[in-house]
């Protein structure tokens, strides 16, 4: 059974010290129904702890979306901590590049501001590591949290902040709870920062291939991811074209995954004639 509330808001982390402060900042309240993982809400923000590690993150987000689906692109977050080879504890990064060493994958947010704190580039690992990078961050669920994320919403309104917890002169044996719950209430007002050009950012997106939106999915059936990708593509259409797609497109569909097939295909054929 799915939840009636609607959010606009999901916010990740992997671990209850890092999601304390942001329970006490935003007033969330335990969902006591919730079994699988904990899950923390008010009327417009979800905030669910997945445990540690790609699998669990992947589940959680999974689970959370599912639980409580959205009608609207959400803005999603993934807020914890992560190593560096020199940088400064407690310091606030944004993520520029998310890459999952296991498999490889690549993905990369889109900056709606580019004065999100320090900006760095994340190597999601499968167990901690104190073999540091200049080049990138360590954490350990960046990269499953966007692979998940971007089913249901628009990398506009996806991204990881990670607060330094430890380098090569701290070691990642130091970090306790009572310490990172300390790292990220210190930079609770960067992150309310984030989330003010966020949603400035997705309340352009609100008016935008409405109409042909709601003819299709009365008309052809969508998963609820689905429908998320139809409204970012749909999204991404109007603001490359002036042509309505649907009046372009008058050919029969056999389903709802054919339709988003041939709008990816057509917004492509678009990016190259740019």
């Amino acid at each position: 059974m799915t939840n009636q509330l609607v959010p606009s808001l999901y916010i990740f982390t992997a671990l209850e010290c890092e999601a304390k402060a942001l329970i006490i900042y935003f007033d969330l309240k335990k969902d006591i129904s919730s079994k699988a993982f904990s899950i923390y809400k008010n009327s417009d923000i979800i905030l669910t702890v997945t445990g540690v590690g790609k699998v669990a993150m992947a589940g959680g987000v999974t689970h959370t979306l599912a639980l409580f689906p959205t009608r609207q692109l959400p803005i999603m977050l993934n807020i914890g901590i992560a190593g560096h080879k020199t940088q400064k504890i407690g310091t606030l990064y944004s993520a520029v590049k998310v890459t999952d060493t296991d498999s490889g994958k690549t993905f990369y947010p889109q900056m709606v501001n580019h004065k999100w704190g320090e900006l760095g580039e994340i190597q999601t690992l499968s167990k901690p590591c104190e073999q540091y990078s200049l080049e990138f961050l360590n954490d350990m669920e960046a990269a499953a949290f966007y692979e998940m994320a971007v089913k249901y919403s628009s990398s506009e309104l996806i991204h990881c902040l990670k607060v330094i917890s430890d380098n090569e002169e701290s070691s990642i044996k130091e970090i306790n709870a009572k310490i990172v719950v300390q790292w990220i209430s210190e930079q609770v007002d960067g992150i309310e920062t984030v989330l003010v050009d966020l949603r400035k950012r997705r309340s352009t997106f609100h008016q935008v291939a409405s109409d042909v939106f709601e003819q299709l999915i009365k008309q052809w059936h969508f998963t609820v991811s689905g429908k998320v990708k139809l409204k970012s593509l749909l999204m991404r259409w109007e603001l490359l074209s002036t042509e309505n797609w649907l009046q372009k497109n008058p050919q029969e569909f056999i389903s709802g995954k054919s339709i988003l097939t041939k709008l990816e295909s057509d917004i492509d054929a678009l990016d190259i004639h740019l």
